[in-house]
């Protein structure tokens, strides 16, 4: 059936696993993978790594433990480690055999992966100019950080919320979002990233190039990502 449906209608595949992407829900994510699930966030950031990231024998981080990226990646390379972040459990410490990190406050040494990756989670994170940090420390010289968050034209990061004293403090009515973990509506957004999150990475000395990818091959629109490097210069 899918070959005689191809020839009028062209099918779209996934880069990460190879299956079909149809349109199965309304809205920007409704374009799946009927393999792996993958939305087209997923995609964009996975043709970015298969671009500019080899195959082979190099050390790679991503900040989740499932879905369509984690699975791909864990493909792709055999030095892998994954994490969540649980609010019951000490970084560095494990959850059902997941090892839980904050970003904020990174457990690996420095210098020790060649590729982070993480897609919609700086949002989330209280201090997200702590967590750039520790990922730069704990990339090596030349490594990348390939990453999405939310990101509007706006020329200036709207923030939302910040933490004082162990408190969240509201800057703006709450804004949540979902996850496996957590469930729907249940992380609070910090902020709303805008083009000014360049310059939070540069101060930190990453090398910045803003992708943004339209693939019909691979069902891809409009995919914002976030490339970073470690440059040998600094």
């Amino acid at each position: 059936m899918w070959p005689l449906y191809s020839l009028y209608f062209p099918m779209k595949k996934c880069n990460l696993c190879g299956f079909p992407v149809l349109k199965i829900y309304k809205g920007v994510f409704g374009l799946r993978c009927l393999g792996c699930g993958s939305t087209y966030i997923h995609r964009a950031i996975g043709l970015i790594i298969q671009e500019i990231i080899p195959e082979g024998e190099i050390s790679v981080y991503e900040m989740s433990s499932s879905g369509a990226l984690f699975r791909f990646m864990r493909r792709r390379y055999k030095d892998f480690t994954c994490s969540e972040f649980y609010e019951d459990v000490i970084p560095g410490a494990s959850k059902e055999g997941i090892q839980c990190q904050d970003v904020q406050n990174l457990t690996f040494g420095n210098e020790s992966f060649d590729l982070v990756t993480s897609t919609e989670v700086f949002e989330h994170v209280p201090d997200d100019l702590k967590g750039f940090k520790e990922i730069y420390r704990v990339l090596k010289m030349g490594g990348y950080f390939i990453f999405t968050v939310p990101l509007s034209d706006s020329e200036k990061t709207v923030e939302r919320a910040f933490i004082k004293d162990g408190r969240v403090e509201h800057l703006l009515p709450p804004e949540y979002h979902g996850d496996r973990i957590r469930g729907q509506n249940r992380v609070l957004t910090f902020r709303n990233y805008g083009m000014d999150i360049r310059f939070r990475l540069e101060s930190i000395g990453f090398e910045l190039d803003l992708r943004v990818i339209n693939d019909e091959r691979h069902a891809i629109a409009n995919g914002r990502v976030i490339v970073c490097k470690k440059s040998l210069r600094i």
